[in-house]
């Protein structure tokens, strides 16, 4: 069996990469990292306040660079919802990981960060697009990084259903790649 020891969660902001990645490394004894929490203990700012500081392509390309850093084995990666539009950051985290999109509705990102008052400082492509077309153009990104596409359906399942629900997609995933 090709076994892959680390797990990469992408998707959109809201999504719920974070508290489910959180949920999983406990479930499978991996250690958790959040590519925001990275940007945080860099720069001492949130992602939001470094995006609104370096605009779209210096965020981007210092976040790329985080992503390059991330040099962990047993490891479940939270990335941000950007990751993915950088090929260098993201060809790094995808080495020996299964990636996981978990996809969303976009009613529901439109429920979750769309209303917020600070969405055009917080989401890379804001301030020029709207969150169609930033799903839009992500969907592309994460389809083409992708192992595993996990549909959540339903905001209301809690994250702990929706982390059970993508251990059974990486066991069945790990046991098709005997």
């Amino acid at each position: 069996m090709i076994m892959k020891n680390n797990v990469v969660l992408i998707g959109m902001p809201g999504c719920g990469k974070t508290t489910v990645g959180r949920i999983l490394a406990e479930k499978m004894q991996k250690k958790f990292i959040d590519i925001d929490d990275l940007i945080i203990e860099t720069t001492g700012k949130d992602a939001a306040e470094y995006l609104a500081e370096l605009g779209d392509e210096g965020f981007l390309s210092f976040e790329s660079k985080i992503a390059e850093g991330v040099d962990q084995d047993n490891a479940i990666i939270a990335c941000s919802g950007s990751v993915p539009l950088e090929e260098t950051g993201m060809s790094h985290l995808k080495e020996g990981a299964i990636v996981v999109w978990m996809d969303v509705p976009l009613e529901l990102i439109k429920k979750r960060v769309g209303d917020r008052s600070d969405t055009t400082t917080r989401i890379v492509g804001a301030q020029t697009m709207t969150l169609d077309e930033i799903l839009r153009l992500r969907h592309e990104k994460y389809n083409e990084n992708k192992d595993i596409q996990f549909i959540v359906t339903d905001g209301e399942i809690p994250a702990e259903e929706n982390a059970d629900k993508i251990f059974t997609l990486l066991t069945d995933f790990e046991g098709g790649n005997e």
